[in-house]
This record gives structure tokens, C-alpha cells and sequence, in this order.
């Protein structure tokens, strides 16, 4: 009989090492790979597809349901490892998903791999997930904010690209597509194409994230991105229309003149 093939995710060193010894002098199970955070854990669940994921679920940025939320099917014997209150563990209860308390004993952690490796139903299992989700989501078991994720540089260029997370998903935009970011009360609307990411994040710390030559701060509730401009008009009182290619026109005002030195050097 081949061995369980196991994934683990915990962002503490602690406990993900506690983890990786246990599996490793298991007959049974085979340890594929570890992560230490959410945005790595979703790449590696579905690049390798393990039959069971060790998951923690109060992670930074990217937690647990996030990862769970941006997995393909079909989705793997999911065995949650948490230090959750007791309300949340009823919901996991109820929905028959196994968990782990920390701290837990080796006889808990074998019992739960054992509990996932009997699964019989794999699109049962998957449907309770499904369900679990939406509860989660509905009841805000965690609390949950949209958000730049700042990752590392070996996991995402961020000169190339950006990271979302929005509404439960991880969204990877191109820097290139975005058109313009706006402010929006204490938000930021990042707009790209036909939709926009609100994320909450103060447009001067945007700014500070963005490529200089090709993202120019026109005004103190808007930023473009240089690729998109079509047409530069000035105005009686000094200000300038900008247009971008879409069609939004903007209003590049006087505070901001000095810019446009720049906008024009970047077309050059």
C-alpha cells in the first residue's frame, strides 16, 4: 500500500518542526513538502496535490481559510491544527472536519491522519469544506480584511506584479493592467480593466509600494499608471485633464505641476 502523501502549513517554526519529525518516523505517511505561510501554501497544495494538509488556520495576512478558499479541486483531507476558541471548533465539529488543538499530543495527531486517511467520500468531504466556508465567511469566524500582501522577493516579483487578497481570494495583477488607483475614504480602489480591488490601504503607502517611472501621483486622490495615458490637456486655471486609454479622464491639479515633467520624460 503506498503512503499518505501530507503537506504542512504553520508559520510557526515551532510547530511546523514539531510536525515534520512526527510524519518523517511514520511508515504510513510521506511528507511532501512544508510552508510557512498562506500565499506559498496555495501554490504548493496545488502544484503537488497531497492526499491530506495539515493546516493552520490563524496565519498573518493569508490565513487558513483564505488557503482553503483558493484551492482546486478536487480539494485534499484537510486537518485543521489551531489554538481557536471553542466556538470555532463546534463549527469545524459540525461539519465533520478534523482538527487539531494546540497544543496537541502524538496520539491526537495520528488519530486525526488516521481519521482523514479512512475518508471514504471525497466529494462529501469536499461539500462540508464548501459549507464550512460560507459559514465562516457569513458568521466571520475570523476576522478578515482585504489586503496588499507584502510577500518576499523569492516568491513574487513585486516589480512585476501585485498581490490581492479580496473578498477571500488571492488575486495576482499584473502591474501592467492596472490603470489607476484612487483614494476612497480609508480605502484605495485599485482599478484594473472593467473592475477594481478595494483594499484598505492609505494612497501615499500605495505610492510608496509602486514603481516610480511608471506609476505618477496627479493629485491627492489619484494615481496613474503611465502605460494608460492617451492624452494630456491644460486647463484655464493651470490644472490638467488627463485621460487615460479607457477613456476615465482625471484631473492632474497644480499641487501636483511637478510631476509632469516626469510624465512626459516617461514617453520619451
Amino acid at each position: 500500500m503506498s503512503k499518505i502523501s501530507v503537506i504542512i502549513v504553520d508559520d510557526e517554526e515551532e510547530a511546523r518542526e514539531g510536525l515534520k519529525a512526527l510524519i518523517a518516523n511514520s511508515d504510513d505517511y510521506e511528507l511532501i513538502d512544508v510552508s510557512k505561510n498562506g500565499l506559498e501554501a496555495i501554490h504548493m497544495i496545488n502544484q503537488y496535490k497531497p492526499d491530506v494538509v495539515l493546516l493552520d488556520i490563524q496565519m498573518p495576512e493569508i490565513n487558513g481559510f483564505d488557503v482553503l478558499n483558493n484551492l482546486k479541486e478536487p480539494i485534499p483531507a484537510i486537518i485543521f491544527v489551531t489554538a481557536f476558541d471553542q466556538y470555532a471548533l463546534k463549527a469545524f465539529e459540525h461539519h465533520a472536519v478534523d482538527y487539531i488543538l494546540k497544543p496537541f499530543t502524538n496520539q491526537r495527531l495520528f488519530q486525526a491522519l488516521t481519521h482523514a486517511k479512512d475518508k471514504i467520500d471525497q466529494s462529501t468531504m469536499n461539500e462540508k469544506l464548501r459549507q464550512l466556508l460560507k459559514d465562516y465567511q457569513k458568521d466571520k469566524l475570523v476576522k478578515e480584511n482585504d489586503a496588499i500582501i507584502h510577500t518576499s522577493p523569492n516568491e513574487v516579483d513585486t516589480s512585476k506584479r501585485m498581490v490581492i487578497k479580496s473578498m477571500g481570494k488571492i488575486h495576482f495583477v499584473e502591474l501592467h493592467d492596472v490603470c489607476w488607483i484612487e483614494a476612497y475614504d480609508y480605502y484605495i480602489k485599485i482599478h484594473v480593466a472593467d473592475r477594481y480591488y478595494l483594499v484598505r490601504k492609505s494612497l501615499r503607502s500605495m505610492e510608496e509600494l509602486l514603481p516610480s517611472r511608471e506609476f505618477f501621483r496627479i493629485h491627492k486622490s489619484s494615481i496613474i499608471n503611465v502605460r494608460h495615458l492617451k492624452e494630456l490637456k491644460s486647463k484655464n486655471n493651470g490644472d490638467y485633464c488627463v485621460t487615460l486609454i479607457n477613456g476615465k479622464q482625471l484631473n492632474l491639479s497644480r499641487n501636483y505641476r511637478g510631476c509632469l515633467d516626469k510624465l512626459l520624460q516617461a514617453q520619451i
